[in-house]
């Protein structure tokens, strides 16, 4: 990865061309993704609502927690995660493939397929049609339109790497190539096994944990992961400190998260070697997440302290924990003397919340306000909105992962207990999830000041004036590097 603080004319051009011809295609999934995330934090806090005063939609069957939070999750995983996700593999594979994207359009038509096919998937969910498992709910006719609408949107990444000049590949590309592979074999091994008349139900329960576990860290992971890898060495201008820690990282991420999820059921009646098999493997996602994260310390040595100040770093930095933390929670409650208590408790989605939002969402929203800015040619509106969306997100996360965690241990030990009624143990719980509320309603806040900006960068109606990137707060000496600044006026 290129250190020069000013790069050269042709390469600062070239630049420009790609940002140009990836535009509409990254502000339609940025937005479209956006809009699903909206939508989402709103179903999260009127499932937790209902989740509390279940009385509230007794008229209203269809929007009861059981129908309403599957459609809430759903959204958030295929809506927002999947796009945004898109977007973000898209532009990295161009930048480093130095690719100029050549027809536009059929990128956008993909995307139309993909909103249409989340569309009526969740609408399958709300009326009753779906399939009562976790992440793969929609109805059963959908997943191979939705598996053929993202081969249309993924081969075009493919393509970039296939047809870059330079043979060798950065770890970002890495990345982004064992995520989009990963996706088509687990959504096809999941789904075949899931839709099948005959097998065992406790078979495919399992299954559907493997799914789970594979889609935070071999699907939503690498895309976080790529973005901090290529960020960080950006922003900072320093090379990214350890490649040969980074490939250790990625391989290690790959060799293992396959035999992760069955441990969700362990003592259940599946073969005991698969939940301890998925335990010990769950133990070695800490190598990708301390390599990310001592890498990232590492090569923002002496510069620290800017993640003050620049939204792509504080988000990345953030997520950067968030990972580390994802991964020690899935440990702890992968052990036998704490899984027997918090499996099949609301715990288990705390921990889930971790990784997906608070390490893949809010990493991908540092990569979100790296890249439009370039993209549009104009900046950010307002530092101090950034400031609350991070600030809300953060709490509102955190907030959640923990009450859902505290209230499954409220709730454990009493489905532990053979001599209660399983009655008892949704009403230990339910003081706790009363906070679910009241973090989605945190993170709604936040996410309303995240579409506001990117709805008028969309329209380019950022700042328009040249002093440089927009800040989470003032600072009085240069913190920005030269780069930008060339590349803005290079698209000029």
């Amino acid at each position: 990865m290129s250190t020069d603080t000013l790069p050269a004319v042709d390469d600062l051009h070239l630049r420009a061309r790609i940002d140009r011809s990836l535009r509409y295609p990254l502000l339609f999934f940025f937005t479209s993704a956006a809009a699903w995330l909206s939508l989402s934090s709103l179903l999260g806090f009127f499932s937790a609502l209902t989740l509390n005063v279940p009385e509230l939609v007794d008229r209203f069957p269809y929007l009861q927690y059981g129908r309403l939070h599957p459609v809430h999750l759903n959204a958030l995983i295929y809506g927002w995660a999947m796009q945004a996700g898109f977007g973000v593999a898209l532009w990295l594979m161009a930048r480093l493939t130095r690719n100029v994207l050549r027809n536009p359009v059929t990128l956008v038509v993909a995307g139309h397929v993909w909103n249409l096919v989340v569309s009526v998937g969740l609408l399958s969910i709300l009326f009753g049609w779906g399939t009562s498992m976790p992440w793969l709910d929609f109805h059963g006719g959908l997943w191979p339109v939705l598996l053929l609408s993202y081969i249309s949107i993924v081969i075009w990444i493919v393509g970039m790497f296939a047809s870059r000049s330079d043979k060798g590949a950065f770890i970002s590309q890495l990345y982004i190539l064992a995520s989009i592979f990963w996706f088509p074999w687990i959504y096809i091994t999941a789904n075949g096994f899931i839709h099948q008349e005959s097998g065992p139900a406790v078979m495919k329960a399992g299954i559907n944990a493997w799914y789970i576990s594979n889609m935070i860290y071999m699907v939503f992971a690498p895309i976080a992961l790529a973005a901090s890898y290529y960020i960080v060495p950006k922003v900072t201008g320093r090379p990214v400190f350890s490649y040969a820690l980074a490939n250790i990282g990625f391989w290690t991420l790959v060799i293992f998260t396959g035999w992760t999820g069955m441990n969700r059921y362990m003592g259940g009646p599946l073969p005991a070697w698969l939940p301890t098999v998925g335990s010990t493997a769950s133990i070695f996602l800490f190598i990708p997440a301390l390599a990310a994260f001592y890498n990232q310390v590492k090569t923002m040595e002496g510069k620290l302290a800017w993640a003050n100040y620049s939204p792509a770093l504080r988000f990345a930095f953030f997520g950067s924990i968030a990972f580390i933390v994802g991964v020690a929670l899935n440990v702890i409650i992968a052990t036998f003397p704490v899984g027997k208590t918090l499996q099949l408790t609301q715990a288990q989605g705390g921990v889930d919340l971790v990784g997906v939002y608070g390490f893949f969402t809010m990493t991908v929203f540092g990569a979100i306000y790296f890249i439009v800015p370039r993209v549009v040619g104009c900046e950010w509106p307002n530092g101090q909105m950034i400031r609350f969306h991070f600030w809300f997100s953060a709490y509102g996360v955190g907030a959640i992962a923990a009450f859902m965690i505290f209230a499954g241990l409220a709730q454990g030990y009493v489905i532990g207990n053979y001599t209660e009624e399983f009655t008892t143990a949704v009403e230990r719980g339910k003081p706790y999830l009363a906070a679910l509320a009241i973090g989605w309603f945190l993170i709604g806040l936040s996410n309303i000041s995240f579409v506001a900006q990117l709805g008028l960068m969309a329209i380019r109606r950022g700042r328009r004036d040249e002093e440089g990137p927009t800040l989470i707060h003032k600072k009085p000496e240069d913190y920005f590097t030269n780069e930008l600044v060339a590349e803005k006026a290079a698209q000029a």
